[in-house]
């Protein structure tokens, strides 16, 4: 994990903002990176860092959307293969909500 990403989870939860810290576990096929690839997702929907960009990257934008409304971390795949390209594949992310108010 980079400086800057942990830099800005500590200030969330100084300032009780929420972030979501969304983390690419696994791929299978063809996906633009690897497991380990980690991005934060603002309230606004504003991103820092990538999994990938794509349609990998906006599934789990939507769904990180949904963990910082509930609260509640979510482990799921995205699905690149219904999208009728090359270079088909799957992600799973593990997507957890940081900060806002206690």
């Amino acid at each position: 994990m980079t400086a800057e990403i942990i830099q800005t989870i500590l200030d969330a939860l100084r300032n009780r903002r929420k972030v979501a810290l969304v983390t690419l576990c696994s791929t299978d096929g063809s996906t633009p990176r690897k497991a380990g690839a980690k991005m934060l997702v603002f309230p606004e929907g504003n991103i820092m860092g990538t999994i990938g960009g794509g349609s990998l990257e906006y599934q789990a934008i939507q769904k990180a959307l949904t963990v910082l409304d509930t609260g509640q971390a979510v482990y799921c795949t995205c699905n690149l293969d219904d999208l009728g390209m090359v270079c088909g594949g799957r992600g799973t992310v593990y997507i957890e909500c940081f900060g806002g108010e206690i």
